[in-house]
């Protein structure tokens, strides 16, 4: 592969099937040669994890590698976000050159990879290319960003350890440093390259975004596969998550790899560490509608009738 661009993420073991499904997203519509790399923090990510990753990357022809990265006392854990959030920094200080950060909870459609000409066009004072947030609310140096996807120039890095050092707990510690660093210097790009769910309804369906990102601590993976048909119908944000999922088997379809595919994805099914904050209902919910086994079906359709008290943007209620 001749100078392929570059996609870096990181993932601990809750989130190695978020990164299959993202996989199978970036092969399905990749339009330039690109490799991956995965970071992850010492002790978070199995050897097993990593040659199933390895190895689904192999089947969709994707050239990837894994980077392991030391820990740090000031990676914290805030409610669902763990201390992986962090090893962004750790990873744009080792790959100097141009490349694209997205988190594992997204997945990407045709034309993400336009991303790279704006990379290329960010220059070392503005430091980093951010999707403009529609509607986000105003910090001390700019319009916030969401740094869930990131483009990071080929440049020198700024200093984020000792602003790290000097930061009062705040709700999510990264993003916010992130905002403190950049915000003020960053080149924007469109919403459309950070499209979070619950912006989605905005958009014509005639001109989709180019990466979908599922942000916050319930995921599309934590619902049964019996019931995905709720958002499926109602076309509901998650319902382009489940398709990307239903993609990532078709292509591995009669591969070996694919029975140890179906095993992650049970397992993502309880992989959540939150415990409080924000965003809780909806796991709850989809904890329980785990634990009621056949009842869930009807539980669904009973709270269906009560949708006016339902908070929204609960999945699957629709």
């Amino acid at each position: 592969m001749t100078n392929p661009r570059r996609v870096v993420c990181a993932i601990d073991s809750q989130m190695t099937y978020a990164l299959a499904v993202l996989l199978g997203s970036l092969a399905r519509s990749r339009g330039v040669e690109f490799r991956v790399t995965v970071g992850y923090l010492e002790d978070t990510l199995p050897p097993s994890d990593r040659e199933l990753i390895s190895t689904v990357a192999d089947e969709l022809s994707i050239e990837l590698d894994f980077m392991p990265l030391p820990s740090h006392p000031l990676f914290i854990a805030q409610g669902h976000i763990s201390p992986t959030t962090f090893t962004k920094f750790l990873l744009a200080d080792a790959i100097p050159g141009a490349h694209l950060w997205l988190d594992a909870d997204t997945v990407v459609l045709e034309g993400w990879d336009s991303v790279f000409s704006r990379i290329d066009a960010t220059t070392e004072e503005q430091g980093l290319l951010v999707a403009r947030r529609n509607g986000g609310r105003q910090v001390d140096k700019g319009m916030a960003f969401n740094a869930g996807v990131l483009g990071w120039p080929a440049a020198s890095r700024r200093d984020w350890e000792q602003p790290l050092k000097s930061l009062e707990l705040v709700d999510t510690q990264e993003q916010f440093l992130f905002n403190s660093l950049y915000a003020a210097s960053a080149n924007e790009m469109p919403e459309k390259f950070n499209a979070l769910t619950y912006r989605l309804e905005h958009y014509d369906p005639h001109d989709p975004p180019f990466i979908i990102h599922f942000a916050g601590a319930h995921k599309p993976w934590h619902l049964r596969r019996d019931l995905t048909h709720h958002c499926i119908t109602y076309s509901c944000p998650w319902s382009v998550w489940f398709h990307a999922e239903q993609n990532l088997f078709s292509d591995l379809a009669d591969r070996p790899v694919l029975d140890k595919v179906r095993v992650s994805r049970d397992q993502a099914l309880t992989a959540s560490s939150a415990r409080g904050g924000r965003d809780q209902g909806g796991l709850r919910l989809l904890r329980a509608l785990r634990a009621l086994g056949p009842v869930a079906p009807a539980i669904i359709w009973a709270l269906r009738l009560l949708k006016q008290w339902v908070p929204r943007g609960t999945h699957p209620i629709h």
